[in-house]
């Protein structure tokens, strides 16, 4: 069986790249956090940068007319079950620098 490595270092810069894309500032808190609504120029721009990962990574990826985002990374073994995950790329109003892509990165 192969173990499964994770690089810490990429996987941190990736979020914390992604984390600057929709970043806000509330004026009257001072609380941030990261505003990428669906159907954003914010969000657009996430997903778009999502897809060149997972290209430079080898995956085969297909958008679909709403900009959902699939990648697929085929096995070796055809005969064996996929394996399937999900996620989102964008946030809610008041989304952290993890609501979403730490699932699609870390996935």
């Amino acid at each position: 069986m192969t173990t499964l490595r994770v690089d810490r270092d990429r996987l941190w810069g990736s979020l914390m790249e992604l984390k600057e894309i929709g970043a806000y500032q509330d004026e009257a808190t001072g609380l941030q956090g990261v505003r990428r609504l669906a159907l954003t120029d914010a969000d657009a721009e996430a997903r778009r940068r999502c897809v060149e990962w997972m290209l430079e990574a080898g995956l085969e990826v297909r958008v679909d007319r709403i900009g959902n985002v699939y990648a697929t990374r085929p096995g070796t073994d055809r005969s064996l079950p996929c394996v399937l995950m999900g996620s989102h790329i964008d946030t809610v109003a008041t989304g952290g620098a993890f609501d979403g892509t730490l699932g699609v990165l870390g996935g």
